[in-house]
């Protein structure tokens, strides 16, 4: 009985060696998809386009949720003519927040962080009023992104390294299409965001398609190392999924596609950061180092904040103390 139960015991062993090294290779397998598909070189640090190409994709209206409904209801001193439309835009899910003043607008693409969703903008608040509000009473058009890691996603799931380029793709059609809406300058443009959503707009800084003028990026990192191996099922409102990029996959990867390796990419856009040096989540080291190479190059077109006494949401406080007046003066400006 114990010869019988052993064999058994080993064949058992050996059936779950041979599967789990059959999901391995097939993990390996598309991990290298994803590094095939976002850090092939044409794909990194391009020449930005001059002009916007050309939307092919589809867009259809979406309900708004209640979580939204009911935080644009407690906001104070909205504008009469705010206008709020969730879209879904060829599978990308955003709120388009704007006053129907018939005045041309420029773009505030946001970008909340990981497992958050596009709704999570009302949250935030500049002089005591509804950050969206303030930037549509300024005659700036909101667009806040549900992700790759950010509520749902028509994509995915991806491990965090693929998120970060997808979005960068998502970026570059969000423009695309604003670029066909009456009443848009979508050469105009910024990108906010915070965690995840910050690291975003570094990515697109160094990778997209198209320049913008400002990076808005709170708690944010340059270095894609720093983010780990991170998984979220985007499709899934971001919560957990199962690692399939191996660890050689995920530092290649990094290598590849962090934005600090091309600090050339910041020098003639408005970099806007803030990092709190408590903060036990992400590092501030690679903002710093981009800091000190846009120094050395000579640039003046930035503010970075590193505070001492504050940690990943804290420094929010620091950050958005002037963030209005910055964007108007970025995106206001033809």
């Amino acid at each position: 009985m114990n010869v019988k139960h052993s064999i058994r015991r080993l064949a058992a062993i050996l059936l779950g060696m041979t599967l789990a090294a059959s999901v391995f290779a097939a993990d390996a397998e598309e991990g290298q998809r994803i590094l095939d598909t976002y850090t092939a070189p044409d794909q990194l640090a391009q020449p930005r386009l001059t002009s916007i190409r050309s939307f092919s994709g589809t867009v259809t209206e979406e309900n708004i949720s209640e979580q939204a409904q009911e935080e644009l209801k407690k906001a104070q001193n909205k504008p009469a003519k705010l206008t709020v439309k969730a879209l879904n835009i060829d599978g990308i899910h955003v709120y388009d927040i704007y006053m129907d003043d018939g005045k041309e607008k420029p773009l505030l693409i946001f970008f909340d962080g990981m497992g958050s969703n596009r709704g999570n903008f009302f949250y935030f608040w500049v002089n005591g009023n509804l950050k969206a509000c303030e930037y549509a009473k300024a005659g700036i058009r909101v667009i806040s992104v549900d992700a790759a890691a950010l509520g749902d996603s028509d994509v995915g799931p991806l491990p965090v390294q693929g998120m970060f380029a997808e979005t960068v793709h998502y970026i570059d059609r969000i423009i695309e299409y604003y670029n066909t809406v009456e009443g848009v300058d979508a050469s105009r443009f910024a990108i906010e965001g915070h965690s995840f959503g910050a690291t975003v707009a570094f990515c697109y800084g160094a990778h997209g398609s198209y320049k913008p003028r400002a990076i808005l990026a709170k708690s944010g990192v340059l270095n894609l190392a720093d983010t780990g191996d991170k998984q979220n099922d985007c499709s899934d409102h971001g919560r957990p999924a199962e690692n399939f990029m191996t660890d050689e996959q995920i530092q290649t990867f990094a290598e590849r596609y962090s934005p600090v390796q091309w600090p050339e990419k910041f020098k003639d856009v408005y970099v806007y950061a803030a990092n709190g040096m408590l903060d036990d989540t992400q590092s501030s080291d690679s903002v710093m180092a981009l800091e000190a190479q846009l120094k050395k190059m000579g640039s003046k077109n930035y503010k970075f904040i590193f505070d001492k006494k504050s940690d990943h949401n804290s420094i929010g406080r620091l950050f958005d103390q002037n963030i209005l007046s910055v964007v108007k003066k970025q995106l206001l400006k033809k």
